[in-house]
């Protein structure tokens, strides 16, 4: 290879290694345009809600500045491209060619003898200035770099960027996907409705919603069949959500109508006419069930529904003129078919299993056309009644001889059942008084007289009591109070007063605090006794009222050997008498103590009445 071969071949690779830096700039320069002026035309377009007129605009002038960079950065940079400004570039880096590269350049083609001397001498100086040397690799690295940076961002941009800024990108360069409509507009307004058939002169309420944006204001046009011109109105906010409504009030034709908000247009859509029969009257009949014992009802005129869950309703339909195909929608979508009776009577029957609403319609082709607005549902649930002893109040204190009147007063959501009083005197057997006057009443009260006279009491008896009431399917049981019949007169010493010494104080010694006591203990156990609690709750509770129990019992018995220990039993009838019923009341009290911690609740409440 002569030397003119081979500076050739240097001027070659000069040439190469040039074309791959302008290729490089010129796809940095033309990706940082598309990037810039995509995000620069998506804000453009964003204000204009993505239009589609904005969009066209903006997909030519994005298209127009990537053909320009791409023309500027790499097109002419490549045609002007050649072995001279290859040489040029080299004479620049490395000035020791002193313009022997141009000059072979230029006259190699000639037939000048000396051009194998220059080129010689030429050759001798290249490899001084290698094509890696004047076109350094890391410079053709930063230009690559940089354009597949912003071609990665570009591309995320498009396929999966954020918000407006992502969807606008994908308008620009993509367009819209196939199929889609407007309803995958980022900006855009739904309308419910939309198409719909009618009964004319009825109402016809329309939503919309705004998707992506909010407005100041938004209107709903419309256009009926005999107009020629788009009349507007103003859609006000509804109260529970972001949605705005408009009402169509008796609708009289067809009308066209669409909503806009803030330059975003919603499809148009149309309300046809039919004639169908109405509704003049609603007579309901409600079949109950069962188990709640009670006859039917019957609502004449009637609408809503309200009724205990699981009942019936039948409904008798009377409309303005025969229809046909008429229907019960439910708001849940349930159908149920109206049966012709005769005439223009209709009857269905709607189960009530959850609050809802229903309305009538008529089946006409595919559509179901609303011939009335819309009735509620209330689905009640069956309440456990209430039941309370509303005199005497809690623990009365009454003569031995005293006529005490007892009132009891219940209510239920549907109808008592029965109301009885539970009574027990000195934790003897139960007796159990009805004091429902009706069954099937939703307020009861009952009195009965309890002549204490009756029960031989004496002072410091105890009668507990409680009212239980029931309805259909449930029984409650009230709290439990109690009579304690006191003397005529009640003298205190002051020994009595200060009693004892020992760690308690004097209410641990005075004799009514453990009757206080005792009570607190039965009416806990009677509340757990009623249910209600936690297999956990229930386990605490019955440790704790058992430790309170036994607690309770030492303190009987310390009373009573103390009363012993003192020779006040031997001296006095009345301290014989209490140092006995303190023993009996503190062996009643193990029992229960024992039951309570095995949750044996009704088990517990005999031997702590007897205590």
């Amino acid at each position: 290879m002569n030397t003119r071969e081979q500076l050739n071949q240097y001027l070659r690779g000069l040439e190469s290694r040039l074309r791959l830096q302008v290729v490089s700039k010129g796809a940095a320069v033309a990706l940082g345009v598309a990037l810039g002026a995509t995000v620069a035309l998506v804000l453009i377009t964003n204000a204009f809600a993505f239009s589609s007129t904005s969009l066209v605009v903006a997909r030519i002038t994005l298209f127009l500045a990537l053909a320009f960079a791409l023309g500027m950065a790499l097109v002419m940079p490549l045609i002007r491209l050649n072995q001279r400004r290859a040489a040029g570039r080299a004479e620049a880096v490395y000035p020791d060619f002193q313009e022997r590269l141009v000059t072979y350049v230029e006259r190699r083609d000639n037939a000048d003898p000396f051009i194998d001397l220059l080129a010689a001498d030429t050759l001798e100086h290249a490899p001084k200035a290698p094509p890696s040397q004047v076109v350094t690799p890391k410079s053709i690295f930063a230009l690559a770099t940089s354009a597949g940076a912003a071609g990665a961002v570009l591309l995320w941009l498009i396929l999966a960027g954020p918000g407006f800024l992502g969807y606008g990108a994908s308008m620009l360069w993509a367009g819209p996907p196939k199929g889609a409509g407007a309803d995958s507009a980022f900006y855009r307004i739904t309308v419910e409705p939309g198409d719909k058939l009618v009964r004319r002169r009825s109402d016809m309420p329309i939503r919309a919603t705004l998707i992506g944006f909010q407005a100041p204001e938004v209107r709903l046009m419309a256009r009926y069949k005999s107009s020629a011109k788009w009349e507007q109105a103003p859609m006000l906010p509804r109260a529970n959500d972001s949605s705005y409504e408009y009402l169509f009030a008796a609708v009289p034709e067809p009308v066209e109508y669409y909503v806009e908000a803030n330059g975003v247009r919603s499809k148009t859509y149309k309300l046809d006419v039919i004639d169908l029969a109405g509704v003049k009257n609603i007579k309901v009949t409600y079949h109950y069930p069962a188990w709640l014992g009670k006859r039917d009802d019957v609502e004449n005129p009637g609408g809503d529904l309200r009724a205990v869950i699981k009942t019936v309703a039948e409904l008798e339909v009377e409309t303005d003129r025969p229809l046909k195909n008429g229907i019960i929608e439910l708001n849940d979508g349930t159908k149920i078919n109206l049966e012709t009776k005769s005439g223009n009577f209709l009857t269905a029957k709607v189960p009530i299993e959850q609050d809802g609403a229903y309305h009538f319609a008529a089946v006409e082709g595919s559509e179901n056309v609303r011939i009335t607005q819309d009735y509620f549902i209330e689905a009640k649930q069956d309440e456990a009644p209430s039941v309370k002893i509303t005199h005497p109040g809690a623990d009365a204190k009454v003569s031995t001889i005293e006529e005490v009147t007892i009132t009891v007063q219940s209510s239920d959501d549907f109808g008592l059942q029965a109301m009885d009083l539970h009574y027990s005197v000195n934790g003897q057997q139960e007796k159990v008084v009805s004091l429902l006057n009706a069954k099937g009443s939703l307020n009861g009260e009952g009195k009965v007289v309890l002549n204490l006279e009756d029960f031989k009491l004496i002072p410091g008896d105890v009668v507990s009591m409680y009212a239980t009431a029931n309805d259909a399917k449930a029984r409650t049981v009230g709290d439990i109070t109690f009579i304690e019949a006191q003397p005529f007169e009640k003298n205190y010493s002051q020994s009595q007063q200060g009693g004892g010494g020992g760690g308690g104080g004097g209410q641990q010694d005075d004799p009514s605090q453990i009757t206080q006591r005792q009570k607190e203990i039965i009416s806990a156990t009677h509340n757990f006794n009623r249910g209600g609690k936690n297999a956990q709750a229930n386990a605490e509770n019955a440790q704790y009222l058992s430790e309170v129990q036994t607690k309770l019992k030492e303190q009987a018995a310390s009373m009573a050997k103390r009363t012993q220990a003192r020779e006040l039993s031997t001296e006095n009838q009345d301290f014989q008498s209490f140092t006995k019923e303190m023993e009996a009341a503190a062996a009643e009290m193990g029992p229960a103590a024992d039951k309570l911690k095995n949750q044996k609740w009704s088990d517990a409440l005999d031997p702590e009445n007897k205590a």
